[in-house]
């Protein structure tokens, strides 16, 4: 399961298909090159996303 203290480089090597999911929230796009340091907490609050609406949508993503 996919959680706010997961990295994002552990969740786009295990579960690529989840780049459309942080695309879609308008994160980094990782296929470009931005780098995915620090977790999925981190970078929904630096974003100002709602981290409970993205954690459903890439836990859906991935499969579960």
């Amino acid at each position: 399961m996919i959680t706010g203290e997961t990295r994002i480089e552990e969740v786009l090597e295990e579960y690529p298909q989840t780049v459309r999911v942080f695309t879609k929230f308008g994160l980094p796009c990782f296929v470009c090159g931005e780098p995915a340091w620090g977790t999925v907490g981190d970078i929904a609050s630096r974003y100002g996303v709602d981290l409970d609406e993205l954690l459903v949508a890439l836990n859906q993503a991935k499969g579960g």
